[in-house]
């Protein structure tokens, strides 16, 4: 059984707030991080998850407004739209191929032994074919290409300061691996999102965490995205014109 809550949204927050991280809340909860990403999306909610949420904010059910769902919703709703969605976008054919080809658990396999055996070159290969399909559309004035306006506008503004960086590098922190929008000195992250919502701001936290072990991280957004990333008020830039040389990314670079 399936419930879809009333300001369901606002249950997740404060369930992260409260545990005082979305990984804490994964960890104390017994429930994975991709599934709470999921419900604060407001997909509906495992009616023994609810519960699980509701007892650790020490709510009593009757108190909270919710709807409950059969067990087959997500197969009644998704079924209808899926395949329309996916010829729509281009992708069907692709996805199709890709099964075919990998049928089995021996492709399973290969992944997890690359993973642990030769990491550096798994990811690598993993990233060129990335690229392939990431969509860089934009040229910066170093002649790279960049994913979107946002990332083309803050190379240019780089080389203009004579700031030196590398463009997505593969770097490697613990047994985590990352492909940063920009390098700064092999000291400094600069992210630079337009995401539209709250989801990509508790993504970007948990990924700064551990980049924040050995690098300073920013986040790059336009002013008026504010609002979704209250939680990494810290980390926050809003304008290329503060990466300047009387900046603190420009004076970690020796500007």
């Amino acid at each position: 059984m399936y419930v879809k809550v009333k300001n369901q949204k606002r249950l997740i927050k404060k369930a992260i707030a409260k545990a005082g991280s979305y990984r804490k809340l994964s960890k104390s909860l017994l429930i994975p991080k991709s599934s709470l990403t999921r419900y604060l999306n407001l997909e509906a909610l495992p009616k023994k998850r609810f519960g699980k949420i509701i007892d650790f904010l020490k709510i009593n059910e009757k108190d909270t407004k919710f709807q409950l769902l059969e067990d087959n919703w997500r197969q009644v709703i998704g079924g209808k739209n899926s395949v329309k969605s996916r010829i729509k976008n281009g992708t069907f054919k692709k996805q199709l191929l890709d099964a075919q080809k990998k049928g089995g658990g021996k492709i399973g396999d290969w992944h997890k032994k690359m993973k642990l055996e030769n990491p550096k070159e798994y990811y690598l290969m993993q990233y060129e074919k990335f690229k392939k399909i990431g969509g860089y559309k934009y040229i910066t004035n170093n002649n790279e290409k960049v994913r979107n306006h946002l990332e083309k506008e803050t190379a240019d503004k780089l080389k203009e300061l004579g700031i030196k960086y590398k463009y997505e590098p593969l770097i490697r922190v613990g047994n985590k691996w990352f492909f940063p929008d920009f390098l700064i000195n092999n000291k400094i992250i600069i992210e630079c999102t337009e995401w539209r919502g709250e989801i990509k701001a508790y993504k970007l936290m948990e990924k700064i965490k551990i980049l924040n072990k050995k690098y300073k991280i920013y986040v790059l957004i336009p002013k008026k995205l504010e609002k979704y990333y209250q939680n990494l008020k810290k980390h926050l830039i809003f304008d290329v014109t503060e990466i300047s040389p009387n900046s603190s990314v420009g004076r970690a670079n020796g500007c």
